[in-house]
């Protein structure tokens, strides 16, 4: 069983009285679109998803105890490290069928967590957040390091 550990990290920087635009790549074919909102309650508020073929999500959203909350609920990060995990399995997959690597069973697991990049203080909240993802991965069949 092969067992993969990875970090990576996401930085979200905001910037007072001024838009920044980011351009990371583009898209040469969209397969499909999935759409969501948040309403104005956002970490204790509720999330939806709508448009054509969605899934009817809709969650209420509770901040985590380490974050100030009272729990109980699901969080932005936990809908994150689901939707990372899942995809992720799902490229693990093909990236083996396409390269004709026969695999059995497969589980991914990833731990998100939500910190402080800077110190940077404004109003009293920290400017520069930032998200780390593990990564662990463990596939039936293949042997590992």
């Amino acid at each position: 069983m092969l067992r993969m550990g990875r970090s990576c990290r996401a930085l979200a920087h905001a910037q007072l009285g001024r838009q920044q635009q980011h351009s990371f790549g583009s898209l040469s074919k969209v397969i499909f679109t999935a759409n969501a909102e948040s309403d104005v309650g956002t970490r204790e508020g509720k999330v939806k998803s709508f448009g054509e073929h969605n899934g009817n999500l809709d969650l209420k959203l509770e901040k985590h105890p380490g974050h100030g909350g009272k729990g109980g609920g699901t969080n932005p990060e936990e809908l994150f490290a689901c939707g990372y995990a899942a995809c992720f399995n799902g490229a693990l997959r093909l990236v083996a069928v396409k390269n004709g690597i026969k695999i059995g069973n497969s589980s991914v697991k990833v731990s998100v967590s939500l910190g402080v990049e800077s110190e940077t203080v404004t109003a009293g909240v920290p400017l520069r957040l930032g998200l780390a993802a593990k990564i662990h991965a463990e596939i039936e069949g293949v042997d590992g390091p």
